[in-house]
Parts: C-alpha cells; sequence; structure tokens
C-alpha cells in the first residue's frame, strides 16, 4: 500500500467507527495535536501509522477493505484511456465480481466448521453455524417424503437439532397461507426434530414447547379452535418448564402464535396484550404489527389497522421476507379500500401484484385480482371492476374458495344494482348455491347469503342492500357469531 494512502485509511476508519482524535489518542498513546498534525501528513512512517492504527483498532479486514477503495480511486483518477462511461461500466463490473468472490468465501469458510455440537446448550459461538448447518442439511429432507423425513430424524444424529427444527416451524408458518396439508406435516416434523434434541432438560423443554405451538397453529387455520388452544397450552407449559438464558430461540414466537389465536377467539383485548408481550421480548417486532394490524382489521377498526401497518412498512421493506412483504401491502390496500381510500390503494396494487407472483401462490394471486376488482370498483372504472372480479370469482370457484365466491359475486352485485340490472344479478346470485352447502362458510353468513338471494330472486334487491352485506361479510369471516342485521 503507497504510504500516501496511509493517514486516508486512518481517517475514513476513524469516521466509519465514529471516533474523535481524542480517543485514537488514548488508545495510540499519542498527544492528541500530534494525532492532528500526523493525520495531515502527505506520507506516515511505519511507526506512527502502526501506532494510529492501534488507535482506530483497524482489525487486517478493515484496512485491506479501505486499502481496496483507495487504491481503486487512484486507478480511476490515473486510467485516462477510457471514456468516464467505460470506466463506470468497469467499476460497477469489479464491485460485482467482489460481492460474488466474497459470498463464495463466506459460503467457503462456514463449510470449513465442524459441525455444532448436538448434545448441549449452544455456545454464543455455535448459534449461526449450527443454522447454518440447519439451511444445509434442509434441501436434501424437504424432498423426502413425510415417512422417510421421520425416518431420518429418528436414526440420524445430524438431524437431531434444535436449529433445524427452528427452521422447519418457520416453514411450516410460511406454508400456512398456500398449503394447509403441507404446513401440517411441516409442523408435525418440527415436533419430530424437537423430541430428539439432546442436552440439559430445561433446554430440551424449551425446544419442545417451541416446536410444539405450531401444529397448534395449523390448527387454528383450519378453524378448530379447541383444539389449537389445547395444544398451545401444552406447548406453554413446556416453554415455561424450560430455560434459554440466551434467548436462543425467538422468546416472542409463541405470544404472536398466541395472539392469532385469541383474535380468532374474538378475545381481541388477549390478542392485542400478547402482541404487545412479543414486541416487548421477541425479535420479529415487523411480524408482531402485521398481526396487531390483521387483528385492528378484523375488529373493523380499519383506520388504526392502517396506522400500525404503516408503522411496519419500513421495518417490513428492510428486512427482505417476501411473505411479509405481501402480507403488508395486502392487508394495507384492502384497509384502504375499506376506508374508500381507492386512490391510494390503487398506488400500491402493482407492488402488492409483484410480491404475490414472486411468492408463487396462486391463491394469492387470486386473492389480489379480486383486490384490483375492488380498488378498480372503487375508482369508477365498472367494466374493469367486473372483468376482474369475475376472474377471480371463477379462479376462487376453481379452488373451492367458497367464502371469497361470495365476496366476489356481492362486489359485482352492488356494481350491476348501481344500473338497475335486477336480473342479471338474480341470474348472478344462482352461483352462491355452493357456498350455501360448504363448510368453509359458517351459518350465520349462509343464512345472510340465502336472504339476499331470495330477495333477488324476486328482484327485490339494491346496491345498498349487496354493500351493506359485504361489509357484514367481512367482519363475520372472523366472527362465526356475529349476526345479519337487514
Amino acid at each position: 500500500m503507497p504510504r500516501y494512502f496511509r493517514s486516508l485509511l486512518i481517517q475514513m476508519l476513524a469516521a466509519w467507527k465514529g471516533l474523535a482524535q481524542k480517543e485514537i489518542a488514548a488508545r495510540a498513546g499519542i498527544d492528541a495535536k500530534q494525532v492532528s498534525r500526523l493525520l495531515t501528513r502527505e506520507t506516515l512512517e511505519d511507526g506512527w501509522y502502526r501506532r494510529l492504527l492501534k488507535g482506530v483498532r483497524g482489525r487486517p479486514a478493515e484496512v485491506a477493505v479501505v486499502t481496496g477503495c483507495l487504491e481503486a480511486l487512484d486507478a480511476l483518477r490515473q486510467d485516462r484511456g477510457l471514456t468516464e462511461a467505460e470506466q463506470d461500466e468497469i467499476e460497477a463490473g469489479v464491485l460485482e465480481g467482489q460481492r460474488v468472490l466474497r459470498e463464495a468465501l463466506s459460503e467457503a469458510a462456514r463449510r470449513s466448521r465442524a459441525a455444532p455440537r448436538l448434545d448441549g446448550y449452544p455456545r454464543p459461538d455455535e448459534v449461526e453455524p449450527a443454522r447454518w448447518h440447519a439451511r444445509h442439511l434442509w434441501p436434501g429432507l424437504k424432498a423426502l417424503p413425510e415417512a422417510q423425513q421421520l425416518a431420518v430424524v429418528r436414526v440420524s444424529r445430524s438431524f437431531q437439532s434444535w436449529a433445524l427444527m427452528e427452521l422447519v416451524c418457520e416453514e411450516s408458518v410460511t406454508e400456512t397461507s398456500r398449503d394447509l396439508d403441507s404446513a401440517a406435516r411441516l409442523a408435525r416434523l418440527a415436533v419430530a426434530i424437537a423430541e430428539t434434541v439432546r442436552g440439559p432438560e430445561a433446554w430440551c423443554n424449551r425446544v419442545k414447547g417451541y416446536a410444539r405451538a405450531h401444529p397448534a397453529n395449523i390448527e387454528r387455520v383450519f378453524g378448530r379452535l379447541e383444539a389449537a388452544d389445547a395444544g398451545l397450552e401444552e406447548a406453554n407449559q413446556l416453554w415455561l418448564a424450560g430455560a434459554d438464558p440466551d434467548n436462543v430461540l425467538d422468546p416472542g414466537r409463541l405470544f404472536d402464535l398466541e395472539a392469532s389465536l385469541r383474535r380468532d377467539q374474538r378475545r381481541f383485548a388477549e390478542s392485542l396484550a400478547r402482541l404487545a408481550d412479543a414486541k416487548a421480548v421477541g425479535r420479529r417486532p415487523e411480524r408482531y404489527l402485521i398481526n396487531k394490524g390483521f387483528t385492528l382489521e378484523v375488529m373493523g377498526d380499519y383506520e388504526q389497522a392502517i396506522a400500525v401497518l404503516l408503522e411496519a412498512r419500513r421495518q417490513v421493506e428492510r428486512g427482505g421476507d417476501p411473505r411479509l412483504l405481501y402480507m403488508l401491502l395486502f392487508n394495507l390496500s384492502v384497509n384502504y379500500t375499506h376506508t374508500a381510500r381507492f386512490a391510494e390503494a390503487a398506488a400500491l396494487a402493482r407492488r402488492v401484484r409483484a410480491a404475490a407472483s414472486a411468492r408463487g401462490d396462486k391463491s394469492e394471486t387470486s386473492r389480489v385480482t379480486w383486490l384490483e376488482g375492488r380498488i378498480a370498483a372503487g375508482l369508477g372504472r365498472r367494466l374493469e371492476a367486473l372483468a376482474l372480479l369475475e376472474k377471480a370469482r371463477a379462479e376462487f370457484e376453481e379452488r373451492e374458495m367458497w367464502y371469497d365466491v361470495a365476496l366476489a359475486l356481492l362486489e359485482m352485485a352492488a356494481l350491476l344494482l348501481d344500473e338497475g340490472k335486477v336480473k342479471e344479478v338474480k341470474a348472478l346470485t344462482s352461483g352462491l348455491v355452493r357456498a350455501f352447502e360448504s363448510d368453509k362458510v359458517h351459518p350465520e353468513a349462509q343464512a345472510a347469503l340465502q336472504l339476499f338471494q331470495r330477495a333477488a330472486a324476486q328482484e327485490a334487491v339494491t346496491a345498498a342492500a349487496a354493500r351493506r352485506l359485504l361489509g357484514y361479510l367481512f367482519l363475520a369471516r372472523y366472527n362465526q357469531g356475529l349476526r345479519y342485521e337487514s
């Protein structure tokens, strides 16, 4: 490294670390005024350079990074045989090459580590290697049928890992919006892995409690709330009987899952309290805020739901989790439509579509089509709205998503009734019959839909009645005891 880089290197490391010259002087054992003089010199002798480097606690890796930056700038200044555009393109390519090389070397370093211990509470320096090994093992295990997965976990010591259990739990949560049967299989696998984990009894109890909360979550999503409650109680007992002094496992996870259960049980105050608990101790504040926003939406407090989701937005976008990004954007857009803020919903619609497409979830993309239709209706684009809602309705029906079928049909009915097309609505509502027969549509909602269909058959329905029923169905979806007041 040229000597004339040395003072710049020290200054850059000091600025990066936020060190004042007095701090550098104290660490280097040099008078502060002398530090100031040294840093203005064109060159630094070896002795002064080593002492100043000690003052900024410059690690070899940090020195290499800053030196590389300075050398690149120097090369840029000296290479006059290229145009500025050519220099820009070359440096962009060099930076990308460095990024790829760094990732490859980092991966090689992680692979070179010895497998983490599997018979004790993980030390701090073992946590991330254990998670890396779990990610390395998971693709092969994931490809196997469930019976073979369970057999591998029972007989192979490498798969009896708390980190693999943690990863499989996360996969189960992600899968709940795509394929509940798959999510249930993953939750069962997580429990099987947890049962094999070795170490202090208190740690093993924590691992088992963490895992067992996830089958309970699947029961909740299936609508079997009593089974979910019993399963979560068992998980909580194991969790509380255990210990995890370094919080290796997210201490907010069980609070978050319990909050979702209490929401579905209509115990809203408890749900919000558990989310506050999760936020106080957990590692995923953005997830808890999205859950809180959805809880407020279920309660019908759409304005407050928007405020909470906007609070979560920056954290979610910075975190880069595609599932949370989709949930945030979709829920925020839906709440904008509930409050007639259709222009704001429309501004998000393209990002909602991109987030859903990136996840490759067909049921999510159908719901986005429905949302786009609802937005178009709110903006007065009637023909576009009808086309989008019909497309969404057909896709919902194909997937037997009968509650969503009913929502799409009622949106269409309201638009047609705005123009007095009662006969078309009469024909349209014949599609509600299969919704009546589905166990996905609870009795109170079925009764309300049947009442609307009878009125349509008699050509005695209005757009206001369709929208009133639509507003009821949004709330009744998560409140099976809510009565419809016509």
